[in-house]
Formats: structure tokens, sequence, C-alpha cells
């Protein structure tokens, strides 16, 4: 199984991704990969979602656990026997726990893909996902895509400027 993150990014099974991407990005991984309904899908989120209220269209096989500590984001990821694990980053899950119970999951998560393709997300990385990153197979930044800049004539610039005078 293979799912086209970008032009050149692919991203298949065995694999741990760690993304840093805009939320719009990654929810046109829901809306632009209707291939995803054919897979055990499993979305974990924490406290709260970015995305899963605008992750479109969602069947039987896609399934939805909340951690809201981060023992339960370790036993759902025991747990989890699904083709695609898809976790929603939550630094609020790492309040009591910190660095350590960050490294911990992320070896799990490392574990579990074994035989699964795990994507953990963020829109803005911080110390526990970066403590997590570091198990991952890959880590990947979208950034948005910016409107080109546009051009100044040298003559406008110099038009503006100032000249200091001497005492």
């Amino acid at each position: 199984m293979e799912i086209r993150l970008a032009p050149y990014i692919t991203l298949g099974t065995g694999t741990f991704a760690a993304i840093v991407a805009p939320e719009g990005e990654m929810l046109r991984l829901f809306t632009d990969h209707p291939e995803l309904k054919r897979y055990l899908f499993l979305y974990i989120s924490g406290n709260g979602s970015r995305l899963l209220t605008r992750a479109g269209d969602r069947s039987a096989t896609f399934d939805v656990r909340r951690a809201f500590t981060e023992h339960q984001l370790l036993t759902i990821l025991r747990e989890a026997g699904h083709t695609i694990v898809f976790i929603e980053h939550d630094p609020t899950l790492f309040e009591s726990g910190g660095r350590s119970m960050a490294a911990a999951i992320g070896k799990v998560i490392a574990e579990v893909s074994t035989g699964s393709l795990v994507i953990l997300y963020t829109p803005a990385p911080d110390r526990f996902f970066g403590e997590m990153a570091t198990y991952a197979d890959r880590i990947i930044t979208l950034a948005p895509e910016t409107a080109p800049v546009q051009k100044q004539s040298i003559r406008a610039k110099r038009a503006g400027q100032a000249t200091l005078e001497a005492f």
C-alpha cells in the first residue's frame, strides 16, 4: 500500500513518517485519496482535533480513538491492528510525563510501523514531537505554497532613499 503525499513523496507500509505541515495540506490527504477507504484506518487524536471534523467522508473502516493521557495513547498504539495509523499530535498529553514518555511513545510508534503505515502529524513542532520524531523513518516538512514575489525596479527603490548629510 502506497500513498502519494506530494509529487515526490510517497509513503508506504512499514514506514513511520513524522510530518510537519499546514492543516490544509493534511486535509488533502483525506480528500484527495479515496483509496484510503479500502484500508483499515485508525485516526488517533488527543484532547481536541484540528482536522477530524473537516476530514470529509469517512467509511466504516475509519476508526477514531481519542487519547487523553500519554498512557492511553500507548495503549491505543499497542492495540492497533490497522493498515494506516494517523496520529494527530497533541502536546497537552505530555504535561505530566514529559520527554521520557514522548521517547517511549516514539519507540512504540516505530514498532507499530513494522506492519502499518504510521503518520505522526503536527502543524507546529514542539519538543515532544521532536522526541517522538527521532524514531521516525522519515521526517517531512511541507511548506505552504506562497504567492510569487513581485520584483521592484531598482529605480523605484533609489527614488525613496535618503542620504545622511556630513557634519
